[in-house]
């Protein structure tokens, strides 16, 4: 499942999903829009990035037709460019389609931070989504499935005992069946949310919240019965230790509507309880870089400019680490040039982004590579990021299995002095060494002993002449 969800993202993501830039700011804002072939259980996701400031900014997103407005989510992302780090949070709107059928959306404007930036209209492709099926291994409270015809408030985790540092995902939502004969009708859902959300959010934890500011509609299936879930809140949450973390009973308030005398209606007010669990996140093997680097499922996705190069030609290499897990705590990559190779870093973006059930991690390397030395060069030496994978329930490392074919000749075989204009080794290398003219150059040793066999004789003509 990891794979398929991994193998998707990496395709929704970074092969131009979010296609068209509608407008523009003088200060480089833009607005984009998500895909527009959806489904019913997918949602149309219009965003903007923004680089980050002191001062969160100020935003409306619009109405749109025959979809319902859901909640924003941010993330952020770090970008490394000309030996600066460039910091931008990306804000996503989500709107949830009311049925299938092609919808026209006209063209509307964004307010961000006093401005406002149009899109031009488009038209959204949904289709029918499957409907979801709930894990049968939750654990619903017995008294709510007897209760106004089978009605029941759960909040749930898809982990309960997560790594250290594994991110687990906890819902609150409340499931109603579709053939339910009794009316219900939430009672100010915007007090007691906010409060069953404070008495719930587990603590000691990391919090990457998936941005729900009104309650998501779904069709899901439990125990072979349809239900309509709206689901209230969800966040993905990353333990930082190995404490037990409790979640507590929630009470739900509803209120029951039935028909009285006349045009009277009788009103009653219900409760819910959810059913209370524990949370047990596993201590991490003992490893010198426990709690320092992401944990989670990984793959690495890498691309180079050229495999067949000659040395001194310039290339790039870009690799891609996604997966379930939080990127934030991917390092920033350095990589030492050798005798072999030369390395420089273009660009760094990490983010977190959230992905229907999971919060999905991503961190993209740019590298320049010049290679000085011919021969196979593997870049699996070079490339390796470790992580804690959480399928093998052991650290492990992901290397590149690119390998440069480098043709040529050495490259510290030749000087290079051409932009030494005017200095005194200027064009240096594309002189004869072996042609050495008198007029250029002196052999000094000669020189010498020449001149030391001149005042031998000297002395000792000298002394001869002395004697007589």
């Amino acid at each position: 499942m990891h794979q398929i969800i991994i193998l998707f993202l990496g395709l929704l993501f970074f092969l131009g999903v979010p296609k068209p830039i509608v407008a523009q700011t003088r200060e480089g804002l833009t607005v984009q829009i998500g895909s527009k072939s959806i489904t019913t259980n997918e949602n149309l996701v219009i965003y903007f990035t923004i680089p980050v400031s002191d001062q969160s900014p100020v935003y409306q997103f619009p109405e749109i037709p025959n979809f319902k407005k859901l909640g924003v989510s941010r993330s952020k992302a770090s970008l490394f460019q000309n030996g600066q780090v460039v910091q931008t949070q990306t804000f996503s709107q989500y709107y949830q389609p009311a049925g299938s059928g092609n919808f026209a959306v006209p063209a509307q404007e964004v307010q961000v931070n006093g401005q406002q930036i149009s899109w031009e209209s488009f038209v959204v492709q949904v289709a029918e989504g499957a409907t979801e099926e709930i894990a049968n291994d939750l654990v619903v409270p017995e008294e709510s499935l007897t209760n106004t015809n089978e009605a029941f408030f759960l909040v749930s985790s898809n982990l309960r005992n997560p790594f250290v540092g594994q991110g687990f995902t906890v819902k609150m939502s409340f499931y109603v069946p579709e053939n339910n004969a009794i009316e219900l009708v939430f009672d100010r859902n915007d007090l007691q949310i906010p409060e069953l959300i404070h008495q719930m959010r587990p603590r000691n934890c990391w919090e990457e919240n998936f941005g729900l500011q009104s309650e998501r509609i779904l069709k899901v299936q439990f125990r072979g019965k349809r239900y309509t879930e709206y689901r209230f809140f969800q966040a993905t949450y990353f333990a930082l230790d190995n404490q037990v973390i409790r979640i507590p009973t929630l009470n739900f308030r509803v209120k029951e509507v039935s028909a009285g005398r006349g045009l009277e209606r009788n009103i009653k007010i219900i409760y819910f309880k959810s059913t209370p669990f524990n949370i047990t996140p596993k201590a991490l093997p003992r490893h010198p870089l426990a709690r320092k680097v992401p944990v989670g499922s990984f793959k690495l996705e890498e691309s180079i400019s050229q495999k067949a190069v000659r040395t001194g030609q310039t290339l790039f290499y870009r690799a891609r680490m996604i997966g379930d897990g939080n990127s934030i705590l991917w390092d920033s990559k350095e990589v030492d040039s050798d005798y072999f190779v030369e390395f420089s870093p273009v660009s760094t973006e990490r983010s977190v982004v959230p992905f229907r059930d999971q919060m999905i991690g991503q961190k993209t390397d740019i590298f320049k590579i010049i290679p000085e030395q011919p021969g196979q060069i593997s870049l699996g030496k070079y490339f390796k990021w470790i992580y804690f994978n959480t399928d093998k329930e052991r650290f492990d490392t992901l290397r590149s299995s690119l390998v440069l074919v480098v043709k040529g000749q050495p490259i510290d075989r030749f000087l290079h002095t051409e932009e030494e204009s005017g200095g005194i080794y200027n064009q240096i290398e594309k002189k004869d060494s072996l042609s050495v003219l008198w007029n250029r150059w002196i052999n000094w040793r000669q020189l010498v002993n020449f001149v030391i066999l001149l005042l031998m004789i000297t002395l000792l003509f000298l002394f001869g002449k002395a004697k007589k």
